[in-house]
């Protein structure tokens, strides 16, 4: 792994001494503070790689999560304690750990086909279900709940440290109650494979989606399978939304039927009918094995932790003090690397799936009642077949509105020799589908970087009242004026004072025609107002670069599609909102209402209504 970009030695008061993870995002180091008397302390740094360090985005969502875990301070969770910003370069400072995720843990026993101890089992859970459901009940300070959820619960999330602590890590893409900036109801973030079914359709979310993940986890923990994972992420999909839930006791025998209850509970697809909370969920757990063994303390999981990966663990602290020793440039950066990163997404013999009945055909029901049932779905109408699939084609849609997902780093890692951890088994058919794979999306890039350069910006007409309208003028131009109005036939009857008069149509692209000029002092009145106001003019030219590139990130939005401003007596929007009320809440109605929260129309009526129509040219 080569370094991509030039890195200082130094980000604030910290000095980088190890490049342990680089991902879409950005890239996570270890770094050293020193102080009085030969004081030092190992900190973990996440910075945005330096060619994304402006963009608003990524800037946003490191900040979004460190602002999620500054208020969080629990043992089963991984401390963030600064947020910086050093020559332009956003960063967040985390605890370091040493241990291992639960994924290769789950990975080791599977191949070696040794079962996890129920009490091993019950106390990483008890830990980790500790964690989660102390965010899920933070407050802010006037006492309200701050609606926090996790969304990525999985076993390469679940840190178990030396010491025998459960950590759970990276609320990087955590959902925060009314934060629209971070996270949009609609957009699908997360892995498939621990989503919850209302995560996967885009809906939103609440505790106990995380409630789903953890069940999930307990699952594999106890059956050493993956749940859900398979080989694409259509069939995933697919078995999160109709694969009935096996029993897990078909894969472990020695598990008490009331374990499996409470699995049965927590994988539930209807959202009510599982626990409730994360809280209610571990207590079932806990009292679930008890009746079986007693679940084990810190010190038990350290020793356990200890036994198992010595190996990795000394070669981890050899390579830490000499990366210590050596520090960083001008040297260079010492690369050290986690060799289960890539483990997350994959199925093999070390750890393969359940037995499943899905398969790349036709879909069948999207839902199926959840429990220990080994059949087949039953099969569905033609109608109901296309319905998962096109939820498949909407869930990719909606992860590429959101522009590229970045990897999910982890702040931790664990040293192994970097050479091939499977061996040689699978011949040259892994290498050939490796570069099959690049080349489709080298392909792909090409046709989205072309569409790209062909897409036409969203052209805007605005309507200001019923006095007056906008017509393009051109190309790219937008005119501002009063409506035109046509004289009245000479036997047309006189309007009525008492009835109500709708405005033209506002996306009807009509010329304004000024009325003819006259010597009375109260027409040339009226020709000056029939003139396009230059102001409104100059303001929406300002803004339709940035509406050019809202289109641009998150693609053209629906027919009808409107920006409604409240202006201030200063001619300052008070509020601005996009209507129909579900477009408001997606990724372009937030950048193009960022567009215009700062514009300064004309000074005129407080709380005049100035209403902009979006449509494609």
């Amino acid at each position: 792994m080569g370094i991509p970009e030039a890195v200082p030695a130094r980000l604030g008061r910290y000095e980088l001494v190890a490049r342990l993870a680089t991902g879409g995002m950005g890239e996570i180091f270890l770094a050293r503070l020193e102080g009085a008397a030969g004081f030092e302390k190992l900190f973990v740094i996440k910075r945005i790689l330096p060619h994304l360090a402006d963009d608003v985005r990524f800037r946003a969502m490191l900040i979004a999560e460190a602002r999620i875990a500054s208020v969080m301070t629990h043992a089963n969770l991984c401390q963030v304690y600064e947020l910086g910003e050093t020559l332009g370069q956003l960063y967040i400072v985390m605890e370091y750990l040493e241990g291992v995720t639960a994924l290769p843990l789950l990975h080791k026993m599977s191949k070696e086909t040794r079962p996890l101890e129920l009490g091993f089992v019950g106390g990483v859970i008890q830990q980790a279900i500790d964690g989660i459901h102390y965010a899920h009940e933070l407050k802010d300070r006037s006492g309200a709940y701050l609606g926090i959820v996790h969304r990525d619960v999985t076993p390469s999330n679940i840190f178990l440290t030396d010491a025998g602590i459960v950590k759970v890590l990276d609320f990087g893409i955590a959902k925060v109650k009314d934060a629209s900036a971070h996270t949009q109801t609609g957009v699908v973030k997360g892995k498939y494979a621990y989503m919850s079914p209302e995560q996967l359709r885009g809906a939103a979310v609440d505790r106990r989606a995380d409630v789903f993940a953890l069940g999930i986890v307990l699952f594999e923990m106890l059956a050493l399978r993956r749940l859900f994972q398979r080989k694409t992420d259509y069939l995933t999909f697919r078995a999160v939304m109709e694969q009935p839930i096996p029993d897990v006791r078909h894969y472990r025998p020695d598990c008490p039927p009331a374990l499996a209850a409470v699995l049965s509970r927590a994988l539930d697809r209807e959202l009510d009918h599982r626990f409730a909370t994360a809280r209610q969920f571990g207590s079932a757990v806990l009292d679930a094995i008890s009746s079986a063994q007693r679940p084990w303390t810190q010190g038990e999981i350290g020793d356990f932790v200890a036994a198992n990966f010595a190996q990795d663990l000394q070669k981890r602290g050899a390579q830490i003090a000499t990366a210590v020793g050596i520090g960083g440039p001008p040297q260079g950066f010492p690369i050290i690397v986690e060799p289960h990163a890539a483990l997350d997404d994959e199925t093999d013999d070390e750890f393969p799936p359940v037995d499943s009945t899905v398969t790349d055909g036709p879909a069948a029901k999207s839902f199926v009642a959840s429990g220990p049932v080994a059949s087949g779905p039953a099969r569905a109408s033609t109608g109901e077949q296309r319905v998962l699939a096109e939820a498949v084609t909407q869930v990719d849609t909606l992860r590429n509105t959101t522009g590229p997902r970045p990897q999910q780093e982890q702040p931790v890692f664990v040293v192994a020799d970097p050479s091939p951890l499977r061996g040689t088994r699978r011949g040259l058919m892994w290498p050939l589908l490796a570069f099959a794979m690049v080349a489709v999306a080298a392909g792909a890039l090409g046709l989205v970087w072309r569409q790209m350069q062909n897409q036409q910006p969203t052209q805007i007409v605005i309507t200001n009242g019923s006095g007056s309208r906008v017509a393009p003028g051109g190309s790219n131009e937008i005119v501002v004026g009063p409506k035109a109005v046509d004289p009245p036939a000479a036997d047309a009857p006189g309007p009525d004072p008492g009835a109500a008069h709708d405005p033209a149509p506002a996306d009807v692209a009509t010329t304004v025609v000024p009325p003819p000029a006259s010597s009375t002092p109260a027409s040339k009145r009226a020709a000056r107002a029939s003139t396009p106001d230059p102001r409104y003019r100059r303001e929406v030219d300002k803004r339709q670069a940035a509406a050019d590139q809202c289109t641009k990130l998150h693609g053209t939005p629906p027919k009808g599609t409107q920006l409604v401003m409240i202006l201030d007596v200063d001619g300052h929007p008070k509020r601005v909102t996009v209507v129909p009320e579900t477009v408001d809440p997606t990724p372009f109605a937030s950048c193009i209402k960022d567009a215009f929260k700062t514009a300064a129309f004309p000074p005129g009526t407080p709380n005049y209504t100035l209403t902009v129509n979006l449509r494609a040219r």
